[in-house]
């Protein structure tokens, strides 16, 4: 088997494990037996279990940001906050219940590293955009901007996940003026 079909079995058994048991309870002989992968050669790909825990993370971070940038960028100008934001929800409604869901045990310094990225594809994105309506934010601009955006998603996130009461549409509703206001400095310069 190729080394990245058999990585993406062992990343498939954790995520499940992850997710039904919490990183703690969780464990690596679990992992290995679902992948149908020995447990030395997890080690070997991800060196421990919070290494596994957070390649699982990443790699589900990197879908979600992966599919909000390319849904985001097919939409029209005006329309990329709402996709970008409607995309969001429904990933996190889709895996509403999964403890690994925003990075749960993930250490400080991952977890950093991992909004860095996501501050990436906000950069990017509200760059292209402002580019087509002849907008131009510098540099700093751009950064505080997806900073902030990326922050009040991962906090307005995971405090939604545990309103069952709110719907998916109302939290929608309120988050956009919200990402609004906080993307409009990029757009008035």
């Amino acid at each position: 088997m190729p080394r990245a079909q058999r990585e993406e079995r062992m990343l498939d058994a954790a995520l499940q494990n992850f997710g039904e048991r919490g990183f703690r309870s969780a464990s690596m002989d679990d992992i290995a037996r679902d992948s149908g992968i020995t447990k030395p050669l997890l080690y070997q790909y991800f060196e421990s279990k919070e290494g596994l825990y957070q390649a699982c993370a990443e790699r589900e971070r990197a879908r979600l940001f992966d599919g909000l940038e390319a849904a985001s960028m097919a939409a029209p100008p005006r329309e990329r906050l709402r996709v970008f934001v409607e995309g969001y929800f429904a990933y996190l409604e889709e895996h509403r219940g999964a403890r690994w869901l925003l990075y749960g045990d993930v250490s400080v310094t991952a977890t950093n590293e991992m909004h860095e990225r996501n501050a990436g594809v906000v950069i990017r994105l509200v760059r292209a955009t402002a580019d087509e309506l002849h907008r131009s934010p510098d540099a700093t601009t751009l950064t505080v901007v997806a900073h902030a955006l990326i922050g009040a998603g991962y906090h307005v996130g995971r405090w939604w996940v545990e309103q069952s009461e709110v719907s998916r549409d109302a939290a929608i509703k309120q988050f956009i003026p919200v990402a609004a206001g906080i993307l409009a400095p990029a757009f008035t310069s």
